[in-house]
């Protein structure tokens, strides 16, 4: 059971890996953008 886990979680990393990126770096984005406008704020 354990294995069959550990084997899917490594097929997603390789083929979904773009992806996780793209949700990373879009979900840094929209924190930079929120900190920005709360430092202008304040």
């Amino acid at each position: 059971q354990f294995g069959f886990v550990k084997a899917r979680y490594k097929g997603l990393l390789k083929n979904d890996n773009q992806l996780a990126m793209l949700f990373t770096l879009a979900n840094l984005f929209r924190a930079d953008q929120m900190i920005r406008q709360w430092e202008r704020s304040h």
